[in-house]
């Protein structure tokens, strides 16, 4: 049964309700005055981005959990849980569990997902699903067969009440109603009315004042890595041995460091480090999730995939890192180097290549093409190499599949993707959880922007709220001509701006 059958199956009609928003809110407030979950998917830029910057983050989104509509997929132990609120049954059926691949069952959590129109100008989110894919999910496309070791492998949250805020400050809110649920669209209307200020519309949501500067986070703390320096070095060696041997071009090794800290603050603390981190290093896909008992403060500059609703895909992978420097003189000689580097154009190149192959399988023959390749890119820590791959879907074409034909992004696989994974997996010798996989939405437009998880500070709490880990992921692309320490190095190079911002340097 294809998608437009199943939705003109479904009884009543499920309609977006927009309305612009007085002045520009404080996303920051708003989530922090969120009694439950929220996910805030938290675009910036450092002065002086390039236009292709500009473009991934022109909007934000900031979207409650815990609507009349809510639905809830989680997928952990090999099994998929969906928990569905009562006005939303009508959709995606009753809550439950079972034994299925995750892409199987968020395949036909999209294609049961109400079709709502892309209501804000330029701006593909028009509610939907929300949240992770981690990537241990990459074994149902023949990763390495793991499973995350202390939280599940994915979770998105369908949401019927957001905020998108566009980069000049205009901003709207958005909710579902719906025909036979007069209850539960009462409740999202009422919503929508006093976030929007109107008089006679109630209850009126709390004051949404600035949230107050928070104390400076301690410094001189140790994030102690997984492995010592020494041992990531000889896995370079390793990677290198293994690319002599043919087995693999390009293996992307990772490791991870222990974060210390998470609590002293009142309200959220994890939000307070999310601020003192997004006001150090602004990037298009910074995000803060706050879920069941996982916190994920991201400061992500890489786009995985971009759909939009009439099935243009985007990919824009980044292979090539350079440290900024402090004197300008020096800081243009580091982006020229980069820029020149054969070494990082050969990374980049290869990936391009590999994401090529992931797009071929399911868009139109003939569509894909390199529209931009190995251009440098600067940001508040770091110069990066950037590509842009992009192809056209077929009419009606499954998103799942598409992500799934993709996953995980091969920026944080190596080529070929199969062996690479293999191999970094053996090294590794640990999950990676929710870093190196893709963060962000599924839309109910059909529209899907997913970054790749990188950059990342992931926290896990036990029952009690007590901190029961946090972790922190880096790791780097070897190639043949890669040189161990410089690997170290660059791994060092990318927990700076992340680890730097709460207060801890790396310890390995």
């Amino acid at each position: 049964m294809d998608r437009q059958r199943r939705l003109t199956e479904q009884p009543g009609d499920a309609r977006l309700v927009v309305r612009p928003l007085p002045g520009t809110p404080d996303l920051a407030a708003l989530a922090a005055e969120a009694p439950g979950d929220v996910v805030w998917l938290d675009a910036g830029l450092p002065a002086g981005a390039p236009d292709a910057a500009r473009e991934r983050a022109r909007w934000s989104v900031l979207a409650w959990t815990d609507g009349p509509f809510h639905a809830a997929f989680r997928h952990e132990g090999r099994r998929a849980h969906r928990t569905v609120a009562d006005a939303a049954r009508r959709w995606f059926g009753p809550s439950g569990s079972a034994d299925r691949p995750a892409f199987d069952v968020l395949d036909e959590l999209l294609a049961s997902t109400p079709t709502l129109p892309e209501a804000v100008p330029g701006c593909g989110f028009a509610l939907g699903w929300v949240g992770f894919l981690g990537y241990e999910l990459g074994r149902e496309a023949d990763g390495p067969d793991r499973t995350a070791d202390t939280h599940a492998d994915a979770e998105l949250r369908f949401v019927d009440r957001a905020v998108v805020l566009r980069d000049d400050g205009v901003a709207w809110g958005l909710t579902l109603v719906a025909d036979g649920e007069p209850a539960a669209s009462a409740a999202n209307r009422a919503w929508l009315g006093a976030l929007a200020g109107v008089a006679d519309v109630a209850p009126r949501l709390p004051s949404v004042g600035a949230v107050d500067a928070a104390p400076r986070l301690p410094g001189g703390l140790e994030a102690p890595g997984r492995v010592a320096r020494v041992a990531y070095e000889r896995a370079v060696e390793t990677c290198r041995a293994e690319i002599r041997e043919g087995n693999a071009f390009q293996v992307c090794l990772t490791t991870a460091f222990t974060v210390p800290g998470g609590d002293g603050h009142e309200g959220d603390p994890f939000l307070t480090e999310y601020l003192h981190l997004r006001a150090v290093d602004p990037v298009p896909f910074g995000a803060y999730l706050r879920l069941g008992p996982l916190r994920i403060a991201s400061r992500s500059p890489e786009r995985f995939l971009r759909v939009t609703a009439d099935g243009v895909v985007t990919a824009e992978p980044i292979k090539g890192t350079r440290p900024r420097a402090d004197d300008p003189d020096r800081d243009r000689a580091v982006r020229a180097e980069l820029a020149t580097s054969v070494k990082d154009r050969a990374e980049n190149v290869m990936i391009v290549d590999l994401l090529r192959n992931d797009l071929l399988r399911t868009a139109l023959p003939g569509s894909v093409r390199v529209d931009r390749l190995c251009e440098v890119e600067t940001y508040a820590s770091v110069h990066q190499l950037v590509s842009t791959i992009s192809a056209r879907l077929p009419t009606g074409a499954p998103r799942a599949a598409t992500v799934r034909a993709a996953f995980p992004p091969g920026s944080m696989t190596g080529a070929p993707k199969r062996s690479a994974t293999a191999i970094a997996d053996r090294l590794e010798g640990a999950p990676r959880g929710v870093y190196s996989g893709a963060l962000g939405y599924f839309s109910a437009s059909g529209a899907v922007d997913l970054s790749v998880v990188i950059r990342t500070l992931v926290t896990v709490l036990d029952d009690d709220g007590v901190v029961r880990s946090r972790t922190f992921g880096a790791g780097g692309a070897v190639t043949w001509s890669s040189v161990a320490s410089e690997e170290a190095d660059e791994v060092e190079t990318k927990t700076r701006s992340v680890l730097g911002g709460v207060g801890a340097t790396v310890s390995w």
